[in-house]
């Protein structure tokens, strides 16, 4: 799988999005509109991703609808149950994209990070050091969010 190095920072910034919905540091509105940005400029990722994740950036602007028309009453369900269950769904497929990336070498991508010692590793880039022990063939600098070659793999 390849994705860009764009595109990694689109979804990584989503990551970010949601964690700080969960610490209540944006609004349900701020995150819907953030996150449906976010993937509108996503390009190299499949489609049937990118349509989940849509689904679920659906469902939390309706129940942020619902809340401001009033019409939430009217709701069978638990608004809180459906906003907690697609953030969890989101937070799920994102990792699950993330997973599948850095499993594989992307043949796009020659640097690889450095190692510091057993348990670190350093970016080329951005100098920033991380504590590490993955051995999937790709890492990603928790900094700039730039992928790299797994110097461990």
């Amino acid at each position: 799988m390849i994705i860009s190095e764009y595109d990694l920072r689109q979804i990584r910034l989503m990551e970010k999005k949601i964690n700080l919905f969960e610490n209540k540091e944006i609004g349900l509105f701020g995150l819907v509109c953030d996150l449906r940005g976010l993937l509108c400029a996503i390009e190299s990722v499949d489609e049937s991703w990118k349509d989940s994740i849509l689904t679920e950036i659906n469902r939390l602007e309706l129940v942020h609808d619902s809340i401001e028309d009033r019409s939430i009453l009217k709701w069978k369900e638990d608004a809180k149950n459906v906003v907690r269950e697609s953030i969890l769904t989101l937070k799920k497929m994102i990792s699950l994209l993330f997973e599948a990336y850095l499993r594989l070498p992307d043949p796009t991508i020659t640097e690889s990070a450095v190692v510091i010692n057993t348990h670190w590793l350093m970016c080329p880039k951005c100098a920033d050091t991380w504590e590490s022990n993955s051995t999937n063939a790709m890492v990603i600098c928790p900094n700039c969010n730039r992928a790299f070659r797994n110097p461990r793999f």
